[in-house]
């Protein structure tokens, strides 16, 4: 495990050069927005705010990224305490921490693994989507939703995270007491790509990561703008939704070499490059798979490509593509402080309920 990278001097007081470029690139999108016929955000908030973030990540360096943040299990205090929520933390045997949301004894568990290219940590976002999930659900049925705090990159390399979630999948099941069946897996971004890892590693154990025992196959999987392929400028959606989106080329780059270190890409972790037969009985693991995407994420084609693959093997699988949102908008909605709830958390939510409907709650 490589330690985690400290800025440096000259790190930080550089800083303050990228962060008025980002300032800039602002002002100069909401001047140029007239007179652009690309396709931009819906609204002059987002078109501004992605321009200034896409600025930002372009330039920034791991160190800096990360110095800028605090960690998961911070946010999910932080997010605790405003909702009035007593925090509950377990350790495993590893020393993995995992966070609680809603009571242990609850029929249904989402475990949702976080996104942030896997180099960043769950934001408040993440904890504030997850809350208005888990209470909306709440009212017709037992739900909870557990989050690790899983190691990331570079401190953390491939396969150490997909340990770790499987890990806590098997825990879950073994120590908690759940069910397979009551259990849906989530996540966003490197967090979908996390969980297609898992899902990749029930039907091919990773010689690496221990295997996780199911009874049943788990109740869904729910990948939210999955990562499916780290980035590929081929694909048209990188070009095209480049002044859309907030992720960037260079920083996806970034993120993934700091993500793999010296391991190879592979199924496991790069999943839209999968053959036709590498997902051959997933419906025997998962009952059902939703896919959700942005209408104008770079990593739209990527997602689609993924989703083809997972159709041909599971006859159970959703695609969901909302029109003209950036990658992982209901997340990030949150995160900029948006009250109404996201047309993507709406679909999410239903399909949620209809399954656990099916399983008689």
């Amino acid at each position: 495990m490589a330690p985690a990278p400290e800025p440096t001097t000259a790190e930080k007081l550089g800083m303050i050069p990228k962060v008025l470029f980002a300032i800039g690139s602002v002002f100069y999108h909401i001047l140029t927005r007239p007179f652009t016929s690309s396709p931009r955000p819906v609204d002059l908030f987002r078109d501004a705010l992605f321009a200034g973030m896409r600025a930002f990540l372009s330039n920034i360096s791991t160190a800096q990224e990360q110095a800028s943040q605090t960690t998961t299990e911070a946010e999910y205090l932080a997010v605790s305490k405003y909702k009035h929520y007593e925090p509950d933390t377990d350790v495993l045997e590893s020393g993995l921490r995992v966070h609680w949301l809603g009571a242990k004894l609850s029929r249904t568990t989402i475990l949702f693994l976080h996104g942030g290219g896997y180099n960043l940590a769950a934001t408040a976002g993440h904890f504030e989507w997850l809350w208005e999930l888990k209470q909306d659900l709440g009212q017709q049925s037992s739900i909870s939703v557990v989050v690790p705090s899983y190691t990331l990159a570079p401190k953390g390399q491939y396969p150490l995270q997909l340990q770790q979630a499987a890990e806590v999948l098997q825990w879950l099941i073994t120590k908690q007491g759940k069910s397979a069946g009551n259990i849906i897996i989530a996540g966003d971004s490197a967090g979908a790509n996390l969980n297609v890892a898992v899902l990749s590693h029930l039907l091919h154990p990773h010689p690496d990561v221990p295997e996780i025992k199911l009874r049943e196959p788990l109740a869904g999987a729910v990948l939210i703008s999955p990562w499916a392929r780290f980035i590929s400028e081929t694909d048209e959606s990188v070009t095209r939704y480049a002044s859309s989106d907030m992720v960037t080329v260079s920083a996806a780059k970034r993120w993934s070499a700091n993500y793999l270190g010296d391991a190879k890409l592979d199924f496991y972790n790069q999943p839209a490059d999968a053959d036709d037969q590498w997902f051959t009985g997933l419906d025997k693991k998962v009952k059902d798979v939703l896919v959700y995407a942005g209408g104008g994420e770079i990593l739209l084609d990527s997602i689609n490509a993924f989703t083809k693959i997972l159709k041909q093997a599971h006859p159970r699988v959703e695609l969901v593509i909302q029109p003209g949102v950036a990658h992982d908008d209901i997340i990030l909605d949150k995160v900029l402080g948006y009250q109404k709830k996201a047309e993507g958390t709406k679909v999410i939510e239903s399909w949620i309920a209809q399954r656990v409907d099916k399983l008689g709650y």
